[in-house]
């Protein structure tokens, strides 16, 4: 924060302009919104516990030709499917009297105390607000890997809690009882292939789930590649750009580029409604405490991710770094991490 206002300080000189227009001259940095969880049809539980269970029911087939002897047929297998939510925080010191006579001086008060100054509110509300929602979708709702936090020690926004690639990596394991479904041979995505590739893709899927609403999830970069081929090749006659889609040909599917896959060449796709969003406690519920001449702003809650059902869930092999048969592959893109966004 000093660092900041020394800046200010140094280009405009140590003196303190009064007016009433002084707050709409403070222009923040575009921060990235939290696009990737405001989907329709994704599902947003507040929990009470900190652990999310449920059982997905598998059956065989109990169908058969009728005889009068009793020929009992089928069996059904419950798989438990448990989702963590992960303990998270903000703890942002402030130096309030840094803007005591400069440039920031209507940002303070002669009358409250240094908790309760403008400088403390605008920080909250205007900058740490708005950059917990970037970091969670850049840094944390695909790429996320939990680790432990290091006692002492300021911990870095991708090991808050596991993201939906280390979901699905983990959950594409041969070994795993009840796994996602992997779809071979697509390879990373690029954009010249862009079209052939979510083609295949899309035959992967049954055709029971073709009339279901689902997002087949991509980086930007790609989604804009996808429908760009659309119309070199042609696929586009209509009178107006309301006569668009973002949809798969003869599908429901709806192609959506995610914020938090930035810079990634993978796929997946599922029923929006097949995505859970954990949260416990809210994150805007920030606590100030004033401590000598700094003020502190903390907030703490529970957040976790994860999907009802992993037969319903399509993903690159590539994505998850397993082949068909289960063993891991050696590619780069095996490895669930920071995508390099910003945040």
């Amino acid at each position: 924060m000093a660092d900041i206002v020394s800046e200010i300080v140094s280009a405009y000189g140590s003196y303190y302009l009064k007016g009433q227009n002084n707050m709409s001259r403070l222009v923040k940095k575009l921060m990235q919104e939290s696009e990737s969880l405001n989907l329709p049809g994704i599902r947003h539980i507040n929990s009470t516990e900190t652990v999310y269970q449920s059982s997905n029911v598998e059956s065989t087939e109990v169908l058969q030709g009728y005889q009068h002897d009793f020929t009992p047929k089928g069996d059904t297998t419950f798989h438990p499917n448990t989702i963590y939510l992960r303990p998270m925080k903000v703890d942002r010191r402030i130096e309030p009297d840094v803007v005591w006579d400069n440039w920031l001086g209507f940002l303070s008060s002669d009358n409250l105390h240094p908790k309760d100054w403008p400088i403390v509110r605008y920080v909250m509300e205007q900058i740490v607000a708005g950059k917990i929602d970037e970091d969670r979708e850049m840094r944390l709702v695909y790429s996320g890997v939990y680790q432990e936090p290091v006692s002492g020690t300021a911990g870095d926004a991708v090991n808050c809690m596991d993201g939906f690639k280390k979901i699905m990596t983990d959950a594409a394991a041969a070994s795993h009882p009840y796994p996602i479904n992997k779809v071979p041979e697509i390879g990373e995505l690029n954009k010249t292939e862009i079209f052939d590739q979510v083609e295949s893709f899309e035959d992967a899927i049954p055709g029971m789930l073709k009339k279901k609403r689902m997002y087949i999830f991509m980086a930007p970069e790609m989604a804009t590649a996808y429908f760009r081929k659309l119309r070199d090749l042609g696929f586009y006659d209509v009178s107006s750009a309301s006569g668009l889609s973002d949809k798969v040909d003869k599908t429901n599917h709806e192609i959506k580029g995610l914020p938090c896959m930035t810079g990634t060449t993978d796929i997946w796709c599922t029923l929006p409604e097949n995505i859970l969003h954990l949260t416990k406690r809210s994150k805007r519920n920030f606590k100030v405490q004033e401590l000598h001449r700094d003020v502190d702003i903390m907030c703490d809650w529970w957040e976790g991710l994860g999907f009802i059902d992993n037969n319903l869930v399509f993903a690159s092999t590539n994505t998850v770094g397993w082949n068909k048969a289960g063993t891991a592959l050696a590619s780069s893109s095996a490895n669930a991490g920071d995508n390099g966004g910003e945040g």
